[in-house]
């Protein structure tokens, strides 16, 4: 450190000294990583700092073709990789992929998650528990920023997963040149329509309404993920931009679907007037959009699928979903509530579970060895959503279904055809925090055995949320205490175990944010072995590509014709410049290189 610098930073400090901090405290000096060109270590910057640009304001737009070789450029690192290790296994080829989406399931919802299981099914301590994508052979880390944004939302990560393209917050199946006023502009291809072009049945199961981002992902193109009704178009858009519910019916992919099953009726155009709510739950995703065009979108799939050879099915509710002749039916809607499905803590008559929509959807879908096989989202939503409130029992019990439908999916499956991926959008503000003992209570208190502690707290805690108002201690502070926070122990124990509790948040806002770390993704069976190490979350659209043959990397290499042929796989030279050149060549002819 230089002198000056030094000087500087003992200057800072000195505004902690009693009876003057409050005049002269001030942030301390940004601490600048290196950079190219830079001294060895790190430097103190007594400048103020601004934020560089993103690089779609400096004339060089992350669209497409950038992100498209992004994910080819990861696609052949990681084969070179396997190729020096003498290691062949991903060339094998998935006649089926499932993709699972654990909606706002980052790795400290997974740790505490796998806890929750254990106690909740009373299996020991709780630590000990494995959740059945523990024991997947293939594991690595997505990173989930959104083009313009540090910490992304759910409509720009399920493009990113499902197109092979990162996006705008907000927007779904669309890159970064998306326009209000020109539905064209930016559209790209997600892996539904490349699964289609296959002959691949297809389909999507959500524990959200299927007109929510992640889902929507599958089907539809649109500027803003909340144009789920043509009421929420704003006018400059309207006639141009169809709602998400209209193209889920209109348009292939989504009028092609063979599995619909979810919630948001409200959206589709029909209502339960006498849907029972017997838990309130709060928080802005618990209103939902209604039509006023009076369409009743089912009623046009159904008509939409009237001359099939096979009758479509239209179902409302669990029993009506159990009862169909599944593996002879080729299109199946359910929609079983105006809005989402309830949290299944608190899960409503009549209402089907995560394991039991997609024990159904593997029935329509598989049609035999001799098929061309399917390709599948099943989304577990809702974790996402009871972070959002800090609804951790909640969030917690939504971890366990979802693990409940990933067993499920490997029971009905065969591992030798079927690549299962399992992974989050993206992760939450969730804490997973204190020294508690072996086998404490997970949604519990942590430090009660630290006696001389002034304050209990819980293990599980957000960083921001409506916690905080819930949490924060008015009245009922103590006298002579710094302590802010409601004594944990004026709460009953009913009212902790319910699922409408709010665990602590240190901040206050009335809808608790996402997290911006690195989502894990765990892979098994053909081409799992290419989920490896750190990589951009895009590339995980290219891994489903490639080892499914189908889409923008089916002729990366050899390995699809020869999968077909049955013959050694050839090598591989020369691969990327067939995969890239037809990239370079549109780059060019838009009068750039990348």
């Amino acid at each position: 450190m230089h002198c000056l610098q030094f000087v500087a930073f003992v200057a800072w400090c000195g505004g902690l000294i009693p009876g003057s901090w409050t005049a002269t405290l001030q942030p301390p000096p940004l601490i600048q990583t290196l950079s190219a060109g830079s001294d060895i270590g790190p430097e103190f910057s007594l400048g103020q700092q601004q934020p560089q640009a993103p690089p779609q304001e400096k004339g060089e737009p992350e669209d497409a073709i950038f992100w498209r070789n992004v994910g080819l450029k990861q696609l052949k690192k990681t084969i070179d990789q396997a190729k020096r290790a003498d290691e062949h296994s991903y060339t094998k080829k998935a006649r089926n992929i499932i993709i699972f989406i654990g909606d706002g399931m980052g790795v400290s919802t997974i740790s505490a998650g796998r806890i929750y299981k254990g106690q909740y099914l009373k299996h020991g301590y709780g630590e000990e528990e494995t959740l059945s994508f523990d024991n997947f052979p293939n594991t690595g880390m997505a990173k989930t920023y959104n083009v313009d944004k540090q910490v992304p939302d759910s409509a720009g990560t399920a493009t990113a997963l499902f197109t092979g393209i990162k996006t705008h917050y907000g927007a779904i199946g669309v890159d970064a040149t998306r326009s209000k006023v020109d539905a064209k502009l930016g559209r790209i291809e997600n892996i539904m329509e490349w699964a289609q072009k296959e002959g691949k049945r297809t389909g999507v199961v959500t524990t959200t309404r299927i007109t929510h981002a992640t889902p929507a992902a599958t089907y539809a193109h649109i500027y803003d993920r909340d144009w789920e009704c043509e009421t929420e178009v704003p006018p400059e858009s309207v006639g141009i931009h169809a709602d998400i519910a209209r193209q889920l019916v209109e348009n292939a992919p989504g009028n092609r679907f063979n599995v619909i099953l979810g919630g948001g009726m409200s959206p589709m155009g029909i209502l339960n007037a006498t849907e029972v709510k017997r838990t309130k739950f709060e928080g802005p995703t618990e209103t939902i959009c209604s039509r006023r065009d009076r369409r009743n979108l089912p009623a046009e799939w159904l008509a939409h699928h009237s001359k099939d050879k096979v009758r479509p099915a239209l179902v409302h509710n669990r029993d009506d979903l159990l009862a169909v002749n599944a593996k002879k039916l080729d299109h199946l809607m359910g929609l079983f509530r105006n809005n989402h499905i309830t949290y299944s803590i608190a899960r409503e008559e009549g209402e089907p579970s995560l394991q039991e929509m997609t024990e159904t959807a593997l029935k329509v879908l598989e049609r035999g060895d001799d098929s061309p096989g399917f390709v599948l989202l099943v989304e577990g939503g809702r974790i996402d959503q009871g972070h959002h409130m800090n609804y951790a029992r909640a969030a917690l019990h939504e971890v366990y279904e979802f693990d409940l439908a990933i067993q499920a999916a490997l029971n009905m499956t065969d591992s030798d055809e079927t690549l299962i991926l399992v992974t989050a959008d993206h992760s939450h503000a969730v804490t997973f925090n204190g020294y508690a003992l072996r086998g404490n209570d997970i949604l519990g208190a942590s430090n009660l055995h630290e006696k001389a502690d002034p304050m209990v707290f819980e293990t599980i805690s957000y960083a921001n949320g409506p916690g905080y108002y819930d949490h924060l201690a008015n009245d009922s502070r103590p006298a002579n205490s710094s302590n802010m926070w409601m004594p944990l122990k004026l709460y009953t124990e009913e009212e902790r175990r319910a699922p409408t509790y709010r665990h602590l948040a240190s901040v206050p806002r009335k809808d608790e944010t996402h997290g911006g770390e690195d989502v894990a993704v765990f892979a098994s069976g053909p081409g799992s072995s290419l989920v490896r190490g750190v990589f951009e979350q895009n590339y995980v659209a290219y891994v489903m590509s490639y080892s499914g043959c189908l889409g923008p990397a089916k002729d990366f290499d050899d390995s699809c014709e020869d999968h077909k042929e049955k013959k050694p796989i050839k090598s591989g030279a020369g691969s990327l410049q067939a995969a890239v050149l037809p990239i370079l060549a549109a780059a060019f002819l838009r009068g750039r290189l990348l």
